[in-house]
């Protein structure tokens, strides 16, 4: 019997115009496992959920998410174990804040580490990206990414595979997770609301304000990086009239000295870039802009995270 604990944190996705190409792992929440492996077995996998929010975790399929990206991984490289996982699930699910990349990238990173298996990053990704599927109904990168990786994570899509690079971050954001019902499909209804087709000038204007995030990201430039941040004219712009109380949000954030605000992935949850001198002020004007909308909200500033850690 091998054992482990480990802790993966929350992410947020695309960042405005990095839709499925950009996602950034957050302090504000994390999730943590105990994972036990015994060494003969037939590739079998239970997964048990307890914390704050075990009991919503089933309602988002969350439930399947570990355990499919925990199948996969043995089905590839180690079918002759059994597994067993409790889960203190603490990243709240349905938010827009990668809650199942979390725990697919948790599963994932404990595996790999207990079966000393070495896999490439790459890989784990992949691997993580097939729980994702579970919840979004095919599979997606960018918030296992940033869990599994840490810090800014990028990630390229070809027909050949994926291609993945992370980099550490030193920014800080103002995490707004408004308390409004969320359909268990809310992932696959959002990406629903995306155009198949935009115009060539909308890709040529959004791949500059892709261009100057990172830019200003990489470089400090927190101006440059909130601008590229909130301006969005293709994923952002067709989701957020469907966010309670965003457009009330992102005026009150800007207002307050945020340098940039968007979507937290699919949202609800809304994410600001800002500075020491900012956060409280930042994080004071969105309490009150969603309660004037009458909208509770659990506001949390938060830094950005490092690769999931082994807690034993």
């Amino acid at each position: 019997m091998r054992i482990g604990k480990y802790r993966a944190y929350s992410s947020t996705a695309n960042l405005g115009p990095g839709f499925d190409v950009l996602g950034m792992a957050l302090q504000a929440f994390y999730d943590e496992a105990e994972v036990r492996v015994s060494m003969n077995g037939e590739g079998k996998v239970k997964v048990r959920y307890v914390g704050p929010y075990s009991n919503q975790v089933s309602s988002f399929a969350g439930d399947c998410v570990a355990k499919r990206a925990a199948l996969a991984l043995l089905r590839r490289y180690r079918s002759d174990v059994d597994v067993n996982i409790v889960i203190w699930k603490g990243v709240p699910p349905g938010k827009g804040l990668g809650s199942s990349g979390a725990s697919a990238a948790l599963v994932v990173h404990a595996l790999d580490d207990i079966l000393d298996l070495g896999l490439r990053d790459e890989e784990k990704v992949l691997l993580a990206g097939e729980g994702e599927v579970a919840s979004a109904g095919t599979p997606h990168y960018d918030n296992v990414a940033a869990s599994l990786l840490g810090g800014l994570a990028i990630v390229s899509k070809s027909k050949t595979g994926i291609k993945v690079w992370s980099t550490k971050i030193r920014v800080m954001f103002v995490i707004a997770v408004p308390d409004v019902h969320t359909h268990h499909s809310k992932t696959k209804l959002m990406r629903s609301l995306i155009p198949d087709e935009v115009p060539l000038n909308a890709h040529v204007e959004n791949s500059s304000y892709l261009a100057t995030l990172l830019a200003g990201l990489l470089t400090g430039d927190l101006k440059l990086a909130g601008y590229g941040m909130s301006n969005d004219v293709i994923v952002t712009k067709a989701r957020s009239p469907h966010v309670p109380c965003y457009a009330e949000a992102l005026e009150a954030a800007i207002k307050a000295g945020a340098y940039g605000f968007t979507l937290s992935g699919a949202g609800p949850s809304t994410v600001a870039l800002v500075d020491e001198c900012s956060a409280g002020t930042v994080a004071k004007a969105l309490e009150k802009a969603y309660s004037s909308c009458g909208v509770k909200a659990q506001v949390v500033i938060t830094q950005v995270a490092g690769r999931p850690e082994r807690l034993d």
